[in-house]
């Protein structure tokens, strides 16, 4: 009863969940500081990304529990050496999955070499925020849901 109620509490809906309310809250203090620096000269735009990397992840949790024997899934590569070209290795679990913070070069908005849109920082700062709030609620939701089992002996 105890192991089936943590595997229940532990669910990789849960833990995918968590995932993406850590890169979902990394995105909004890059984004918090692109519209605070809209003013630096030579500021550079910054962005993060995750969702490959979760997308990957669960893919590999899906291949991996359904087709063991599938040699359908691409080979991993791997790096011998230091000096090799560095690889964008795909998480194979979901642990594995860091949001990346990234700096975009090239894009210039103005004459300071500023690379900070306003408007485009306002609508990804709104699109993130509801992104954050489902995922919130639905993490919440699953909460409760656990709560009820542990109140109702369930």
């Amino acid at each position: 009863m105890g192991m089936m109620l943590m595997d229940w509490v532990s669910s990789f809906t849960s833990d995918v969940v968590g995932k993406s309310l850590d890169g979902l809250a990394l995105r909004h203090t890059a984004i918090a500081s692109n519209l605070a620096n809209v003013d630096t000269p030579g500021y550079k735009k910054r962005e993060v990304s995750f969702e490959s990397q979760l997308r990957s992840a669960i893919e590999a949790r899906q291949s991996d529990g359904s087709q063991q024997a599938d040699n359908s899934r691409p080979l991993a590569m791997r790096a011998s050496s230091a000096s090799h070209i560095a690889l964008d290795a795909a998480p194979e679990s979901l642990q594995q999955v860091q949001p990346q913070l990234n700096e975009r070069d090239g894009e210039q908005f103005r004459n300071d070499r500023n690379g900070v849109d306003v408007e485009g920082e306002m609508v990804s700062l709104a699109r993130n925020t509801e992104r954050y709030l489902a995922l919130s609620n639905l993490q919440s939701r699953i909460f409760r849901s656990t709560r009820t089992v542990i109140s109702n002996g369930g």
